[in-house]
């Protein structure tokens, strides 16, 4: 009779698993976030956004024409 080898990658997968949803588990009962979201806080006007000037409005109107 053979002796079959123990798959390594499944059990290292299914402790993987294991592992992380303890883990997973324990910051949801702590209530720790994973991220924290800012807004950026700007005290100056953007300068580098989207300006409509004298050669753009000429562009939109040709092509409404």
């Amino acid at each position: 009779m053979k002796k079959q080898q123990p798959d390594l990658n499944r059990r290292s997968l299914l402790k993987a698993l294991t592992i992380g949803g303890s883990a997973t588990a324990a910051l949801a009962v702590t209530g720790v976030s994973a991220a924290q979201v800012t807004a950026p806080t700007s005290s100056k006007k953007d300068t580098n956004g989207y300006r409509e000037t004298a050669h753009i409005r000429s562009f939109y109107d040709s092509l409404r024409s």
